[in-house]
């Protein structure tokens, strides 16, 4: 985005901007909880919005993206387990959320700051004064940036505790719904499902430990609007036991073939 564009932006939505709910990564009301991994289980949390159709999306280009765009869940897995996430837009989300997000996600390992973990510094945001001062470490002081967010890749951010470690964020994978035309084809490695039709689905194989999963739009061009609604979505968890070795290898070769026929669609699109 530009930074004419930013302004404009800024000046529409300075009220929202400054609202301590959407200003930090936060969890609340988003967690799915722990899993042992060693059976089935699945857990859904339908009553969220993301503010605006191209968050996601805009984490994929080289300006990075703004993590107030994007909505963050977190889990914890207590063994190896398969993981599979469902997205799916939802107008009836919350009491003023409307439809049509094009959902796309990302997991990480890591958590933002919570808790105890917070210091005397509160919950994690692109311009808190540790965020600032990483950000100056960056070629060109971070100038560039509209924000820490990075969609498929490894990525911090940080509180208003300098005393504290960045909170870090370990890319796992993503899904995306659409092709390369809603994803304004800005990264020609990040391919979408090839079905622009409000839902996404992907399966993990993902080790011990906590986990954070981002949700955004997939609409990059819908960065350049002026309205930007409180999308609407649900997400869905479902945890899985690692099967017996042959027929994991069997379950990867189809997770493969899959894969590379989104990609061809993605590209067909």
């Amino acid at each position: 985005m530009n930074s004419f564009t930013r302004g404009a932006m800024a000046a529409a939505f300075g009220v929202i901007a400054a609202s301590p709910a959407l200003a930090h990564i936060s969890y609340n009301g988003r967690d799915f909880g722990s899993f042992s991994g060693l059976s089935a289980a699945s857990v859904t949390i339908a009553n969220q919005a993301v503010t605006g159709n191209y968050g996601w999306a805009d984490g994929t280009d080289a300006d990075w993206g703004d993590s107030h765009a994007v909505r963050a869940f977190r889990f914890h897995l207590d063994n190896t387990a398969i993981v599979t996430i469902d997205v799916k837009a939802n107008a009836g989300a919350t009491a003023t959320s409307i439809g049509g997000l094009l959902p796309a996600f990302s997991v990480y390992q890591g958590l933002a700051h919570v808790g105890a973990a917070q210091g005397s510094g509160g919950a994690d945001y692109d311009t808190s004064l540790a965020s600032n001062a990483y950000k100056a470490t960056l070629p060109g002081g971070g100038a560039a940036l509209e924000g820490l967010f990075k969609a498929v890749d490894d990525w911090k951010i940080g509180n208003n505790d300098l005393s504290i470690p960045l909170s870090m964020f370990t890319f796992k994978g993503y899904a995306a719904d659409g092709t390369q035309i809603n994803l304004g084809g800005v990264n020609p490695a990040v391919g979408g499902d090839g079905m622009k039709d409000g839902k996404v689905s992907g399966s993990f194989l993902l080790g011990a430990g906590d986990y954070s999963l981002f949700i955004g739009g997939a609409d990059y061009a819908s960065q350049l609007t002026v309205a930007h609604g409180a999308y609407g979505m649900s997400a869905t968890l479902s945890v899985a036991a690692v099967p017996e070795p042959q027929t994991f290898a069997l379950m990867l070769a189809g997770l493969g073939a899959l894969a590379g026929l989104q990609r061809r669609r993605s590209r067909r699109g």
